[in-house]
């Protein structure tokens, strides 16, 4: 079996397109081509994917393939076992050969949108018609394998084009990007040192046409995948390193959906994740509701008396200036709190590498975490139901799992990882060294009695994954002993930052509990 090759590490430089009226109006039309051809291809794989579906050698071949399977988890005796697994891999085989053979794989997609890609060769290059249909297959693998369904794209929603190289096709050229009869300059900043340094060093792998609205105004950015690791950033006025270099040291995190907790032999602190974003949403709630407003004045014959619309019949839907102008507004502050929560989370990755570049942090589900539970409960105490929303309005504000992500890029440039220990075994919430057992704890429960010491539940646990032992099943108990005088002096001296700060923080973090 070949060997996977190996991902070289890759940056993006992001640059704005200086775009007169009708190179915009050149650029727009061809995106609804990318729609076009998107949306035609996915038509066609999803066909495809029906009459295989309705093949009978597919369906006896995956009910055999199912049997072998359930006999393979039930047998025990490794005999038997080794012949299921063989069995189980020819039915896996011939699975793949049926699907090869309905033209469903990446080269397929790239075969069949060939022939349409002609009927816009002017506009849409070959490359980026196969990068079109490779997206389609990245669509189509999660409707194969996991269970997901494919979209297609609305009338002016596809957001980005791009090639496969800068040879042919989009092409980055001099500070100006060449496609298809166009000739855009880009603007790059004479002050913008990682921008002058990223292209006077670094090779263009490929490039990618972005459409943005900024403002209620459309605006296109080209972003120029490169080669290799990125620069260090630069203070445009001395030219001194921005960030220092990160120490060898070792630290823990310990992430909740809306705070993050951070130990380390330099610092111990917690705080809470993009700190602005309940104003955001504020504001957001309050064009909503206009939103709403202006939906039920035009259109009053969708609703009943009582303020519910109509269900049952098929609704035509008036939409007026103001209403488009409220929507794009609305847009404008989703982009707004994407921009802040990336900006803030890039801002603490800096921070927690400025403590060390080994991290230990729990596996984490968000997306399990964010849907609503599944089993029905009833309060003991009133004998009403209990809800079953969990924490997907946290999670969709503050984005804990984007955090990790930077923190993992950060440290794949650094040449280091990010150790996810295992959640089942490990226990950080649950353990006390001292004790050397285990004890769970309510939800509300912010403090952990340890040694005499009242120690905050998620600095502790952030404190157990600093110490963890390098098969990542549980923390080194000799470790926490040797640190955890060092760790006790900076966790008091930042919860009495915290309580001279008056700031207004979440409940989580249990510093009213304290005080």
């Amino acid at each position: 079996m070949a060997k996977r090759k190996q991902k070289k590490p890759t940056f993006i430089l992001e640059c704005k397109l200086i775009t007169e009226p009708f190179v915009q109006d050149i650029l727009n039309k061809r995106f609804r081509m990318g729609e076009r051809l998107y949306n035609t291809t996915l038509s066609y794989a999803l066909k495809q994917l029906q009459f295989m579906k309705e093949s009978k050698r597919y369906r006896k071949t995956l009910r055999l393939y199912q049997e072998a399977k359930n006999l393979l988890e039930r047998t025990q005796p490794k005999e038997p076992i080794k012949f299921y697994q063989q069995e189980k891999e020819t039915y896996r085989q011939e699975l793949t050969a049926i699907r090869l053979s309905f033209g469903l794989n990446e080269y397929g997609l790239h075969d069949y949108i060939k022939k349409h890609q002609h009927n816009y060769k002017k506009h849409i290059d070959s490359l980026t018609a196969q990068k079109i249909a490779t997206q389609v297959w990245q669509a189509m693998e999660k409707v194969l394998f996991h269970g997901s369904k494919a979209h297609f794209k609305k009338y002016g929603t596809l957001t980005s084009l791009e090639g496969k190289k800068n040879s042919s096709g989009i092409r980055f050229r001099d500070h100006k990007v060449l496609w298809n009869g166009l000739d855009i300059p880009v603007k790059v900043r004479h002050n913008d040192l990682f921008a002058q340094e990223s292209l006077a060093s670094h090779r263009v792998k490929y490039c990618r046409i972005v459409r943005k609205r900024i403002r209620r105004k459309q605006a296109f950015y080209v972003q120029l995948i490169m080669d290799g690791i990125p620069p260090a950033k630069r203070i445009n006025a001395t030219g001194a390193f921005r960030h220092p270099e990160s120490p060898n040291e070792r630290g823990g995190i310990d992430i909740g959906t809306s705070t993050v907790a951070i130990a380390s032999k330099k610092e111990v602190w917690i705080q809470p994740l993009a700190p602005k974003v309940p104003l955001l949403e504020a504001e957001k709630r309050r064009w909503l509701r206009k939103l709403d407003r202006s939906r039920r004045s035009a259109n009053p014959q969708n609703y009943h008396p009582d303020g519910t619309f109509q269900k049952g019949i098929k609704l035509t839907w008036n939409r007026s200036k103001n209403y488009y102008k409220t929507l794009y507004q609305l847009k404008e502050i989703a982009r707004l709190k994407a921009v802040y929560v990336k900006e803030q989370h890039s801002k603490l990755a800096n921070r927690i590498l400025s403590c060390g570049n080994e991290w230990y942090v729990e596996t984490m589900n968000f997306k399990a975490l964010a849907k609503r539970a599944k089993e029905t409960k009833i309060n003991s105490k009133t004998g009403k139901f209990q809800r079953k929303k969990r924490y997907g309005k946290s999670i969709g504000n503050y984005a804990p799992a984007k955090l990790l992500r930077i923190l993992k890029q950060k440290l794949n440039h650094l040449d280091k990882e990010l150790y996810e220990v295992h959640t089942r075994t490990f226990k950080a919430s649950q353990y006390n060294h001292v004790t050397d057992t285990f004890k769970k704890k309510k939800l509300h429960q912010r403090w952990a009695p340890i040694n005499g010491h009242l120690v905050q539940r998620d600095l502790y646990s952030a404190f157990l994954l600093m110490n963890s032992e390098a098969h990542l099943e549980h923390t080194n108990r000799q470790l926490c002993f040797d640190t955890f005088d060092t760790f006790l002096i900076l966790h008091d001296r930042h919860m009495e930052e915290l309580k001279q700060s008056h700031q207004n923080l979440p409940g989580s973090m249990g510093i009213q509990q304290m005080s």
